[in-house]
């Protein structure tokens, strides 16, 4: 059993222990009547948790003990490896080396690297420093020489096998749960937090240590437009210490390094529409310029008239339109390029007339865009491909949203039905898959409209979403402050 292992595993290398084949007659000869004793007492207790920041100062893990080796050929010697891995069946793995103590205290007693364990860990978990992960471990034993390896007893023997919940190594590195864009296209004014949160970065449901991307769109109408970001903390306040920016000021690189020491701003010297990047665990960023809006913004009465928490549209740019999903209420809506009010690009209806149908003013002149019935719309926006001005939408209400697909409640002849009790803002159902069985999201219980692809974001497109394990899942629709997009938890 492990001798004194210590933290949080974490590693993804699809490996598999493969003892070196037999070498014709000489491996009889070491194999026969060979006993191993291992220690089996002081191990880690399946409910500990290992803190591998406490090895950090030796560099090694302790692993096993070498009790008894009776019977040995002269010239053989007994070794281990340990295989870590974050499930039960060692599907994706990593196999370290363990070496014998320098000491005559410790000659008997195999450690591993702390370092190599570390790296495995963050392979299979991240960087969280403050969340604890289960790790599946078992040690193989070895018997050496020169410099060949056969595995002993046999293929399935390990000397323990089990479990232990582990912590990685503490760096000191931390990553803030949200980033949001200084800029001469956004705002400087770091202090008024309310201004702010419309340039926050947007992020997935992960941990932030789990994915540590954040990406924003943003549209620049000046050249020579400079930018920095602000984590959460300082947002607020009149604090410039933690801003991130370039090494350089006035960098025009599309991609880069990022630094908080001495942080500079990085330019963008053409007008257009970006995307940035970062990776706040990598400390770098991406630039793309594109020639029109990525994804359009819908606020409106439903989301508190606010882009950042409405439905967005996503673009179809080989058939030319913008499509998505949203609740509408009596109030209506406004169609938006960007996560702030800017008159250059909102656009409105030309009248305040109820209608499915309609075409665009730009800015102030357009009204909002009302609804004949309150409820969930499909919502498509045609576009000039030349100018790359909105010119149209056309609505189309929702009456019915259903999963159907291969497995066993459906077979894609019926579909389940989903529920909503917030409005159409989310919508819920409970179903049992298969093994492999596909499915798609389908509205009005017809195929005209339905998306699939991925779960986020769902796409309008042919592809089926494919569940690679059985089971009930509780699968939950969301609209707002993205673009549609599916949750699966297995109950």
């Amino acid at each position: 059993m492990l001798l004194g292992v210590v933290g949080l595993l974490t590693a993804s290398c699809a490996e598999t222990i493969e003892p070196a084949m037999p070498q014709s007659n000489p491996q009889e000869e070491i194999l026969k009547n060979v006993t191993v004793t291992s220690a089996k007492d002081g191990a880690i207790a399946s409910d500990a948790v290992i803190q591998l920041t406490d090895y950090k100062a030796t560099g090694k893990v302790p692993v096993m003990k070498l009790i008894d080796a009776t019977n040995l050929v002269g010239g053989v010697t007994v070794s281990y490896k340990i295989e870590i891995s974050p499930n039960a069946d060692f599907s994706e793995s990593r196999i370290l080396d363990t070496t014998p103590g320098t000491t005559p205290e410790t000659k008997d007693i195999f450690y591993a690297d702390v370092f190599d364990w570390n790296d495995a860990h963050i392979s299979f978990f991240g960087r969280n420093p403050k969340k604890d992960q289960t790790v599946y471990y078992r040690v193989p034993v070895y018997l050496d020489l020169d410099g060949a390896n056969f595995r002993y007893d046999s293929f399935s023997y390990y000397a323990a096998t089990g479990t232990i919940k582990e912590m990685c190594i503490d760096s000191g590195f931390e990553i803030e749960e949200s980033y949001y864009l200084l800029s001469d296209a956004t705002s400087w004014k770091l202090d008024n937090a309310g201004e702010m949160a419309q340039f926050k970065f947007d992020h997935s449901d992960m941990g932030v240590y789990d994915d540590p991307v954040f990406t924003i769109s943003f549209k620049v109408t000046k050249p020579d437009t400079y930018w920095k970001i602000a984590p959460q903390s300082i947002v607020g306040t009149t604090d410039w210490s933690k801003v991130v920016g370039t090494e350089i000021n006035g960098d025009t690189a599309m991609d880069g390094k990022l630094t908080a020491e001495n942080a500079q701003a990085g330019k963008i010297v053409e007008p257009g529409f970006y995307s940035l990047t970062i990776n706040m665990e990598s400390m770098t960023y991406e630039l793309i310029k594109f020639q029109q809006s990525q994804i359009l913004y819908t606020p409106g009465g439903v989301n508190g008239w606010k882009q950042e928490n409405s439905a967005w549209l996503q673009l179809n740019g080989n058939d030319k339109y913008y499509y998505g999903l949203t609740p509408v209420d009596a109030q209506g809506f406004k169609i938006c390029e960007q996560k702030k009010w800017d008159n250059s690009t909102d656009w409105g209806a030309a009248n305040d007339a109820p209608a499915l149908n309609g075409t665009f003013v730009l800015g102030s002149s357009g009204k909002d865009i009302k609804v004949p019935t309150p409820g969930l719309y499909w919502i498509n926006v045609k576009y000039d491909p030349d100018t790359y001005a909105l010119t149209s939408y056309e609505l189309t209400q929702v009456t019915r949203v259903g999963v159907i697909g291969s497995f066993p409640a459906s077979n894609w002849g019926s579909d389940i039905e989903m529920t909503s009790v917030d409005g159409g803002k989310t919508w819920t159902a409970e179903v049992t898959f298969t093994a492999g069985s596909q499915f798609k999201v389908r509205f009005n219980n017809d195929w005209a409209i339905s998306l699939g692809g991925q779960l986020d974001p769902m796409i309008v497109s042919q592809d089926n979403v494919t569940v690679d394990e059985a089971g009930t899942y509780e699968m939950k629709l969301s609209l707002l402050g993205s673009a549609p997009r599916m949750t699966m938890t297995k109950k």
